[in-house]
């Protein structure tokens, strides 16, 4: 009334038996303004995560494939620009501020970019908000600041965790073993907590039995490959020699012995040049055979001790 009393003739008093918020389902408006994932009408979605520093929004196509039209840059492009519409409306919504960056899905073309961000920044003129956008990166992300004027509605509707502190997360001091079946191992515990630990016992002692039954049909199948390579009892390994079918070995190719070079001619058939060359060599050098002097020598040397010639 104090607030906008031109307004007063619009307000009225709720009288029913139950809650306004239910009977007006203002309830699930308010749970999906606190849920880090929202749903496009085309079927993409949005997952927006707070952080100390920033806002991050990142979109996805999930289930938005196009009419038909098979081109994918044309899909992508048409999903950007219904995610940046409903960027904005979030952003009034949540009322989130500080620096928020936008993950657009990766366009190809500059003027798709363009497009996009001039969409971005037509629905960011609605929104009486101080807010800067910059330029779309070459991974397609936008970088954008908006004011912070008050508390939003995460925070409103929300306290941190007694147990994460607000991580999202539950810090063990020892490592933590993943279990197969959770719900199994819990299940027997009761309102005790050794019971929870006999679970885990017996879920660890199926495992070390499943394994151990594996390995044993492992070996069991190497021994039976190994009894079926292996020759049967009784057989030989060693080829019969008087069966036909056996391949007869192939010749060995071991060099034979030379036979020796013949015998030199007698020196009696020698001619007078072999001679000559023979004596041109020295006489110092044994020979392997004793030659005969020929007979001319044989008559000079006659001659020169005073033995007659003998008649020609």
């Amino acid at each position: 009334m104090h607030v906008a009393p031109d307004l007063m003739d619009r307000v009225s008093k709720h009288v029913g038996t139950k809650d306004a918020f239910a009977e007006y389902r203002i309830d699930e408006q308010i749970a999906k303004g606190l849920d880090r994932k929202v749903y496009l009408p085309s079927g993409g979605s949005l997952v927006i995560d707070r952080t100390e520093a920033m806002t991050v929004v990142d979109v996805n196509t999930g289930k938005f494939v196009g009419k038909g039209s098979g081109n994918l840059e044309e899909t992508v492009t048409r999903n950007n620009l219904e995610a940046a519409e409903e960027i904005v409306r979030q952003l009034r919504l949540r009322d989130i501020g500080g620096i928020i960056v936008v993950d657009f899905i990766d366009m190809v073309l500059e003027s798709n970019r363009d497009l996009v961000l001039r969409r971005l920044t037509e629905c960011l003129g609605r929104d009486r908000t101080k807010h800067q956008v910059a330029e779309v990166t070459s991974l397609g992300l936008v970088q954008m600041t908006r004011k912070r004027i008050g508390q939003g509605l995460l925070e409103a509707f929300s306290e941190p965790c007694e147990v994460c502190g607000g991580r999202g997360i539950k810090v063990h001091l020892e490592p933590i073993i993943p279990r197969e079946d959770h719900a199994r191992g819990s299940g027997g515990s009761g309102s005790s907590g050794q019971g929870g630990n006999h679970g885990s016992e017996a879920d660890k002692a199926e495992r070390v039995a499943r394994v151990a039954k594996v390995a044993k049909a492992s070996s069991t199948a190497n021994a039976a490959k190994a009894a079926k390579a292996a020759p049967a009892e009784g057989e030989s390994t060693e080829p019969d020699l008087g069966d036909e079918s056996v391949v007869a070995t192939k010749p060995s190719r071991s060099r034979q012995p030379r036979a020796p070079r013949a015998a030199a001619a007698p020196a009696e058939t020698a001619t007078d040049q072999s001679t000559e060359s023979a004596t041109d060599q020295p006489t110092d050098q044994p020979s392997e055979a004793p030659v005969k002097a020929p007979a001319r020598r044989r008559r000079v040397a006659k001659k020169a001790q005073g033995a007659p010639d003998p008649a020609p």
